[in-house]
């Protein structure tokens, strides 16, 4: 039941490039975020052409279009900072909310009054018009203009995400792993349903992953639980610590501390289940604990020979393909895919 791994590989665990690490969840992001497009910009779009109103909003199809709001925001180019400054402009058509928080309020579901609703199709008709001439609309000018905001859009909230790096770059690699294997890959729908994985699905909206209907991988943050925790048929069998950083500022202070208490935590609670480590910059100060001045710290080394540290990959590494790293968490994947098959 509990995967039997392989010794750690130090020499694949040194190294990483953080910011490549950061790249790739940042293209796992906006890919997901991409794949939604079809089904919710695109299709507002056929269905404001159907009624004729691409560039005219009316109440009525900001009552029945979530999306429609948000839809003529983009059209008009309009960023939150920069409505902010149309405040005169809104507020004079009767608007009393600004146009973003009414468009946020539409996108959840939110009713908005009436009244509010006649306020910002006034306006924003005011400026559609004078942006967008009647001779010069069509519906694919309309479709491209609002893509543009949108990727745009898209692109700065993937930029405030960062700090869940290392998290979606682990996940996008069990997933890919165990595809590759033949093994059914499921995850967790937030009314907690499961659902056949495909490369769209938004992997940082999903806490859990389901190999083969029994493998649960569990990612839920929060006080002194597990970055990861792996169960199987309900039985915590492997629980990891996942440490995503961009530079090795406070290594000794902060991190390597927090790192050490986790797994003896971990080690207490689950004295079975294995502990892992994944990061996205591993040094041999922080394998040795010898700093170069020769301060002496407890590294991961002298975790691993305690027995609170199983095993470590470096994340990094096993993006940018370094074979020493790929060979190790293929090997993780292999055992942690022979518990299906022995429990």
């Amino acid at each position: 039941m509990y995967p039997q791994l392989a010794p750690i590989d130090w020499n694949a665990l040194v190294g990483g490039d953080a910011d490549a690490t950061a790249q790739i969840a940042a293209r796992d992001r906006k890919l997901a975020a991409a794949a939604k497009l079809p089904g919710t910009v695109v299709a507002l779009a056929d269905r404001l052409e159907a009624q004729g109103a691409l560039f005219s909003c009316t109440t009525d199809i900001l009552a029945a279009e979530p999306l429609a709001a948000r839809w003529y925001l983009d059209l008009a180019g309009l960023t939150r900072k920069l409505s902010v400054k149309l405040q005169p402009g809104w507020k004079a058509a009767g608007l009393t909310l600004s146009p973003e928080t009414l468009a946020a309020n539409r996108e959840a579901g939110r009713v908005v009054t009436t009244d509010r609703l006649a306020g910002f199709a006034e306006w924003i008709n005011g400026i559609l018009a004078e942006l967008h001439p009647t001779t010069a609309r069509s519906a694919e000018l309309a479709l491209c203009t609002v893509l543009t905001i949108t990727g745009a859009r898209i692109d700065g909230q993937v930029r405030n995400l960062a700090g869940d790096d290392a998290v979606l770059i682990l996940k996008s690699l069990l997933t890919a792993a165990f595809s590759i294997r033949g093994i059914a890959v499921e995850t967790q729908c937030a009314d907690e349903s499961w659902e056949a994985w495909s490369p769209g699905v938004d992997l940082l909206a999903r806490k859990r992953l389901r190999f083969g209907g029994r493998l649960v991988c569990e990612f839920v943050a929060g006080g002194n639980r597990p970055d990861i925790k792996v169960l199987l048929n309900d039985v915590v069998t492997l629980v990891g610590e996942v440490k995503g950083r961009s530079d090795l500022s406070n290594v000794w202070e902060s991190w390597m501390p927090q790192i050490s208490g986790h797994l003896q935590t971990w080690t207490a609670e689950n004295s079975q289940a294995p502990r892992v480590f994944f990061g996205t910059i591993v040094t041999a100060e922080m394998i040795d604990g010898q700093t170069r001045g020769g301060t002496r710290h407890t590294g991961l080394r002298a975790f691993a020979n305690n027995g609170i540290l199983r095993a470590a990959y470096n994340l990094s590494n096993i993006v940018e393909g370094e074979p020493g790293a790929v060979a190790a968490f293929d090997d993780f994947v292999d055992r942690l895919k022979d518990t299906l098959g022995g429990s």
